[in-house]
């Protein structure tokens, strides 16, 4: 009778489709094209594919929830949400997230200016006097955000940043990070070039603390898994459709 509902159970088990099997990931994320979007009521972009595929890969479901940014941090610490796209690492954060040890891009703030415009920067001291577009409350770099020989065009936000380069009202912007804005750039019709590289910083994608020790598991495979992603080249590939 034993063997029986054992094989019946397996039987069973077997049967489920593999789907139902999957343990599910909800990770949340703020729009920030072209990283992260809705497009058609769907989550789309590059790190929800990034995400999706890392989820596939480690044998979980992933499930996706659009958030305001300090909503979704929010949601990471209270443990409503699994992981997180992708913020950069603090102390702060490290109290109620665990970091895998791969980040899934180093994230550039750069100068950018129009292709062919023929504006060279090679220091600071070349933005002497200039007008450069800038976004209200970022921070660029230390060098940059102290430096006091420069005009500052304060946006509040990226589109209005690309909106007054388009429009030539400024010829320089500062973009907090270099494939976002010229993602936004090129979808306004205008192509862009980086002049100058500020700063780079890791981003990652994070888990919450409230799943205790199953979460730094999840941490270690993602990055494990992220890791042969890069190798493989399907980051670039992934990053080619949006460029």
């Amino acid at each position: 009778m034993k063997r029986f509902f054992v094989t019946l159970s397996l039987a069973m088990l077997l049967s489920m489709p593999v789907r139902a099997l999957a343990e599910k990931v909800v990770i949340a994320f703020a729009v920030w094209p072209p990283y992260t979007m809705m497009e058609n009521g769907q989550p789309s972009g590059i790190d929800i594919e990034i995400a999706r595929e890392l989820c596939r890969r480690v044998g979980t479901e992933s499930g996706f929830r659009e958030l305001p940014w300090t909503r979704a941090l929010n949601y990471l610490e209270n443990g409503k949400a699994d992981a997180l796209l992708t913020p950069k690492q603090t102390e702060e954060r490290e109290k109620f997230m665990y970091y895998p040890s791969e980040p899934i891009r180093i994230e550039k703030r750069v100068i950018l200016v129009p292709k062919g415009s023929g504006i060279k920067i090679t220091k600071l001291d070349d933005l002497k006097d200039k007008n450069i577009g800038v976004v209200r409350g970022y921070a660029y770099s230390p060098e940059f955000d102290n430096y006091q020989g420069v005009k500052k065009t304060v946006c509040d936000d990226d589109q209005q940043l690309v909106t007054i380069l388009v429009k030539k009202r400024v010829s320089i912007i500062a973009g907090v990070e270099e494939l976002s804005s010229r993602y936004l750039c090129k979808k306004a019709g205008l192509e862009t070039e980086v002049a100058y590289a500020l700063d780079g910083k890791p981003t990652y994608i994070a888990f919450s603390k409230k799943l205790g020790e199953k979460g730094k598991a999840l941490a270690d495979k993602f990055s494990e898994a992220l890791k042969k992603l890069k190798e493989e080249g399907f980051i670039e590939k992934v990053q080619s459709k949006y460029f």
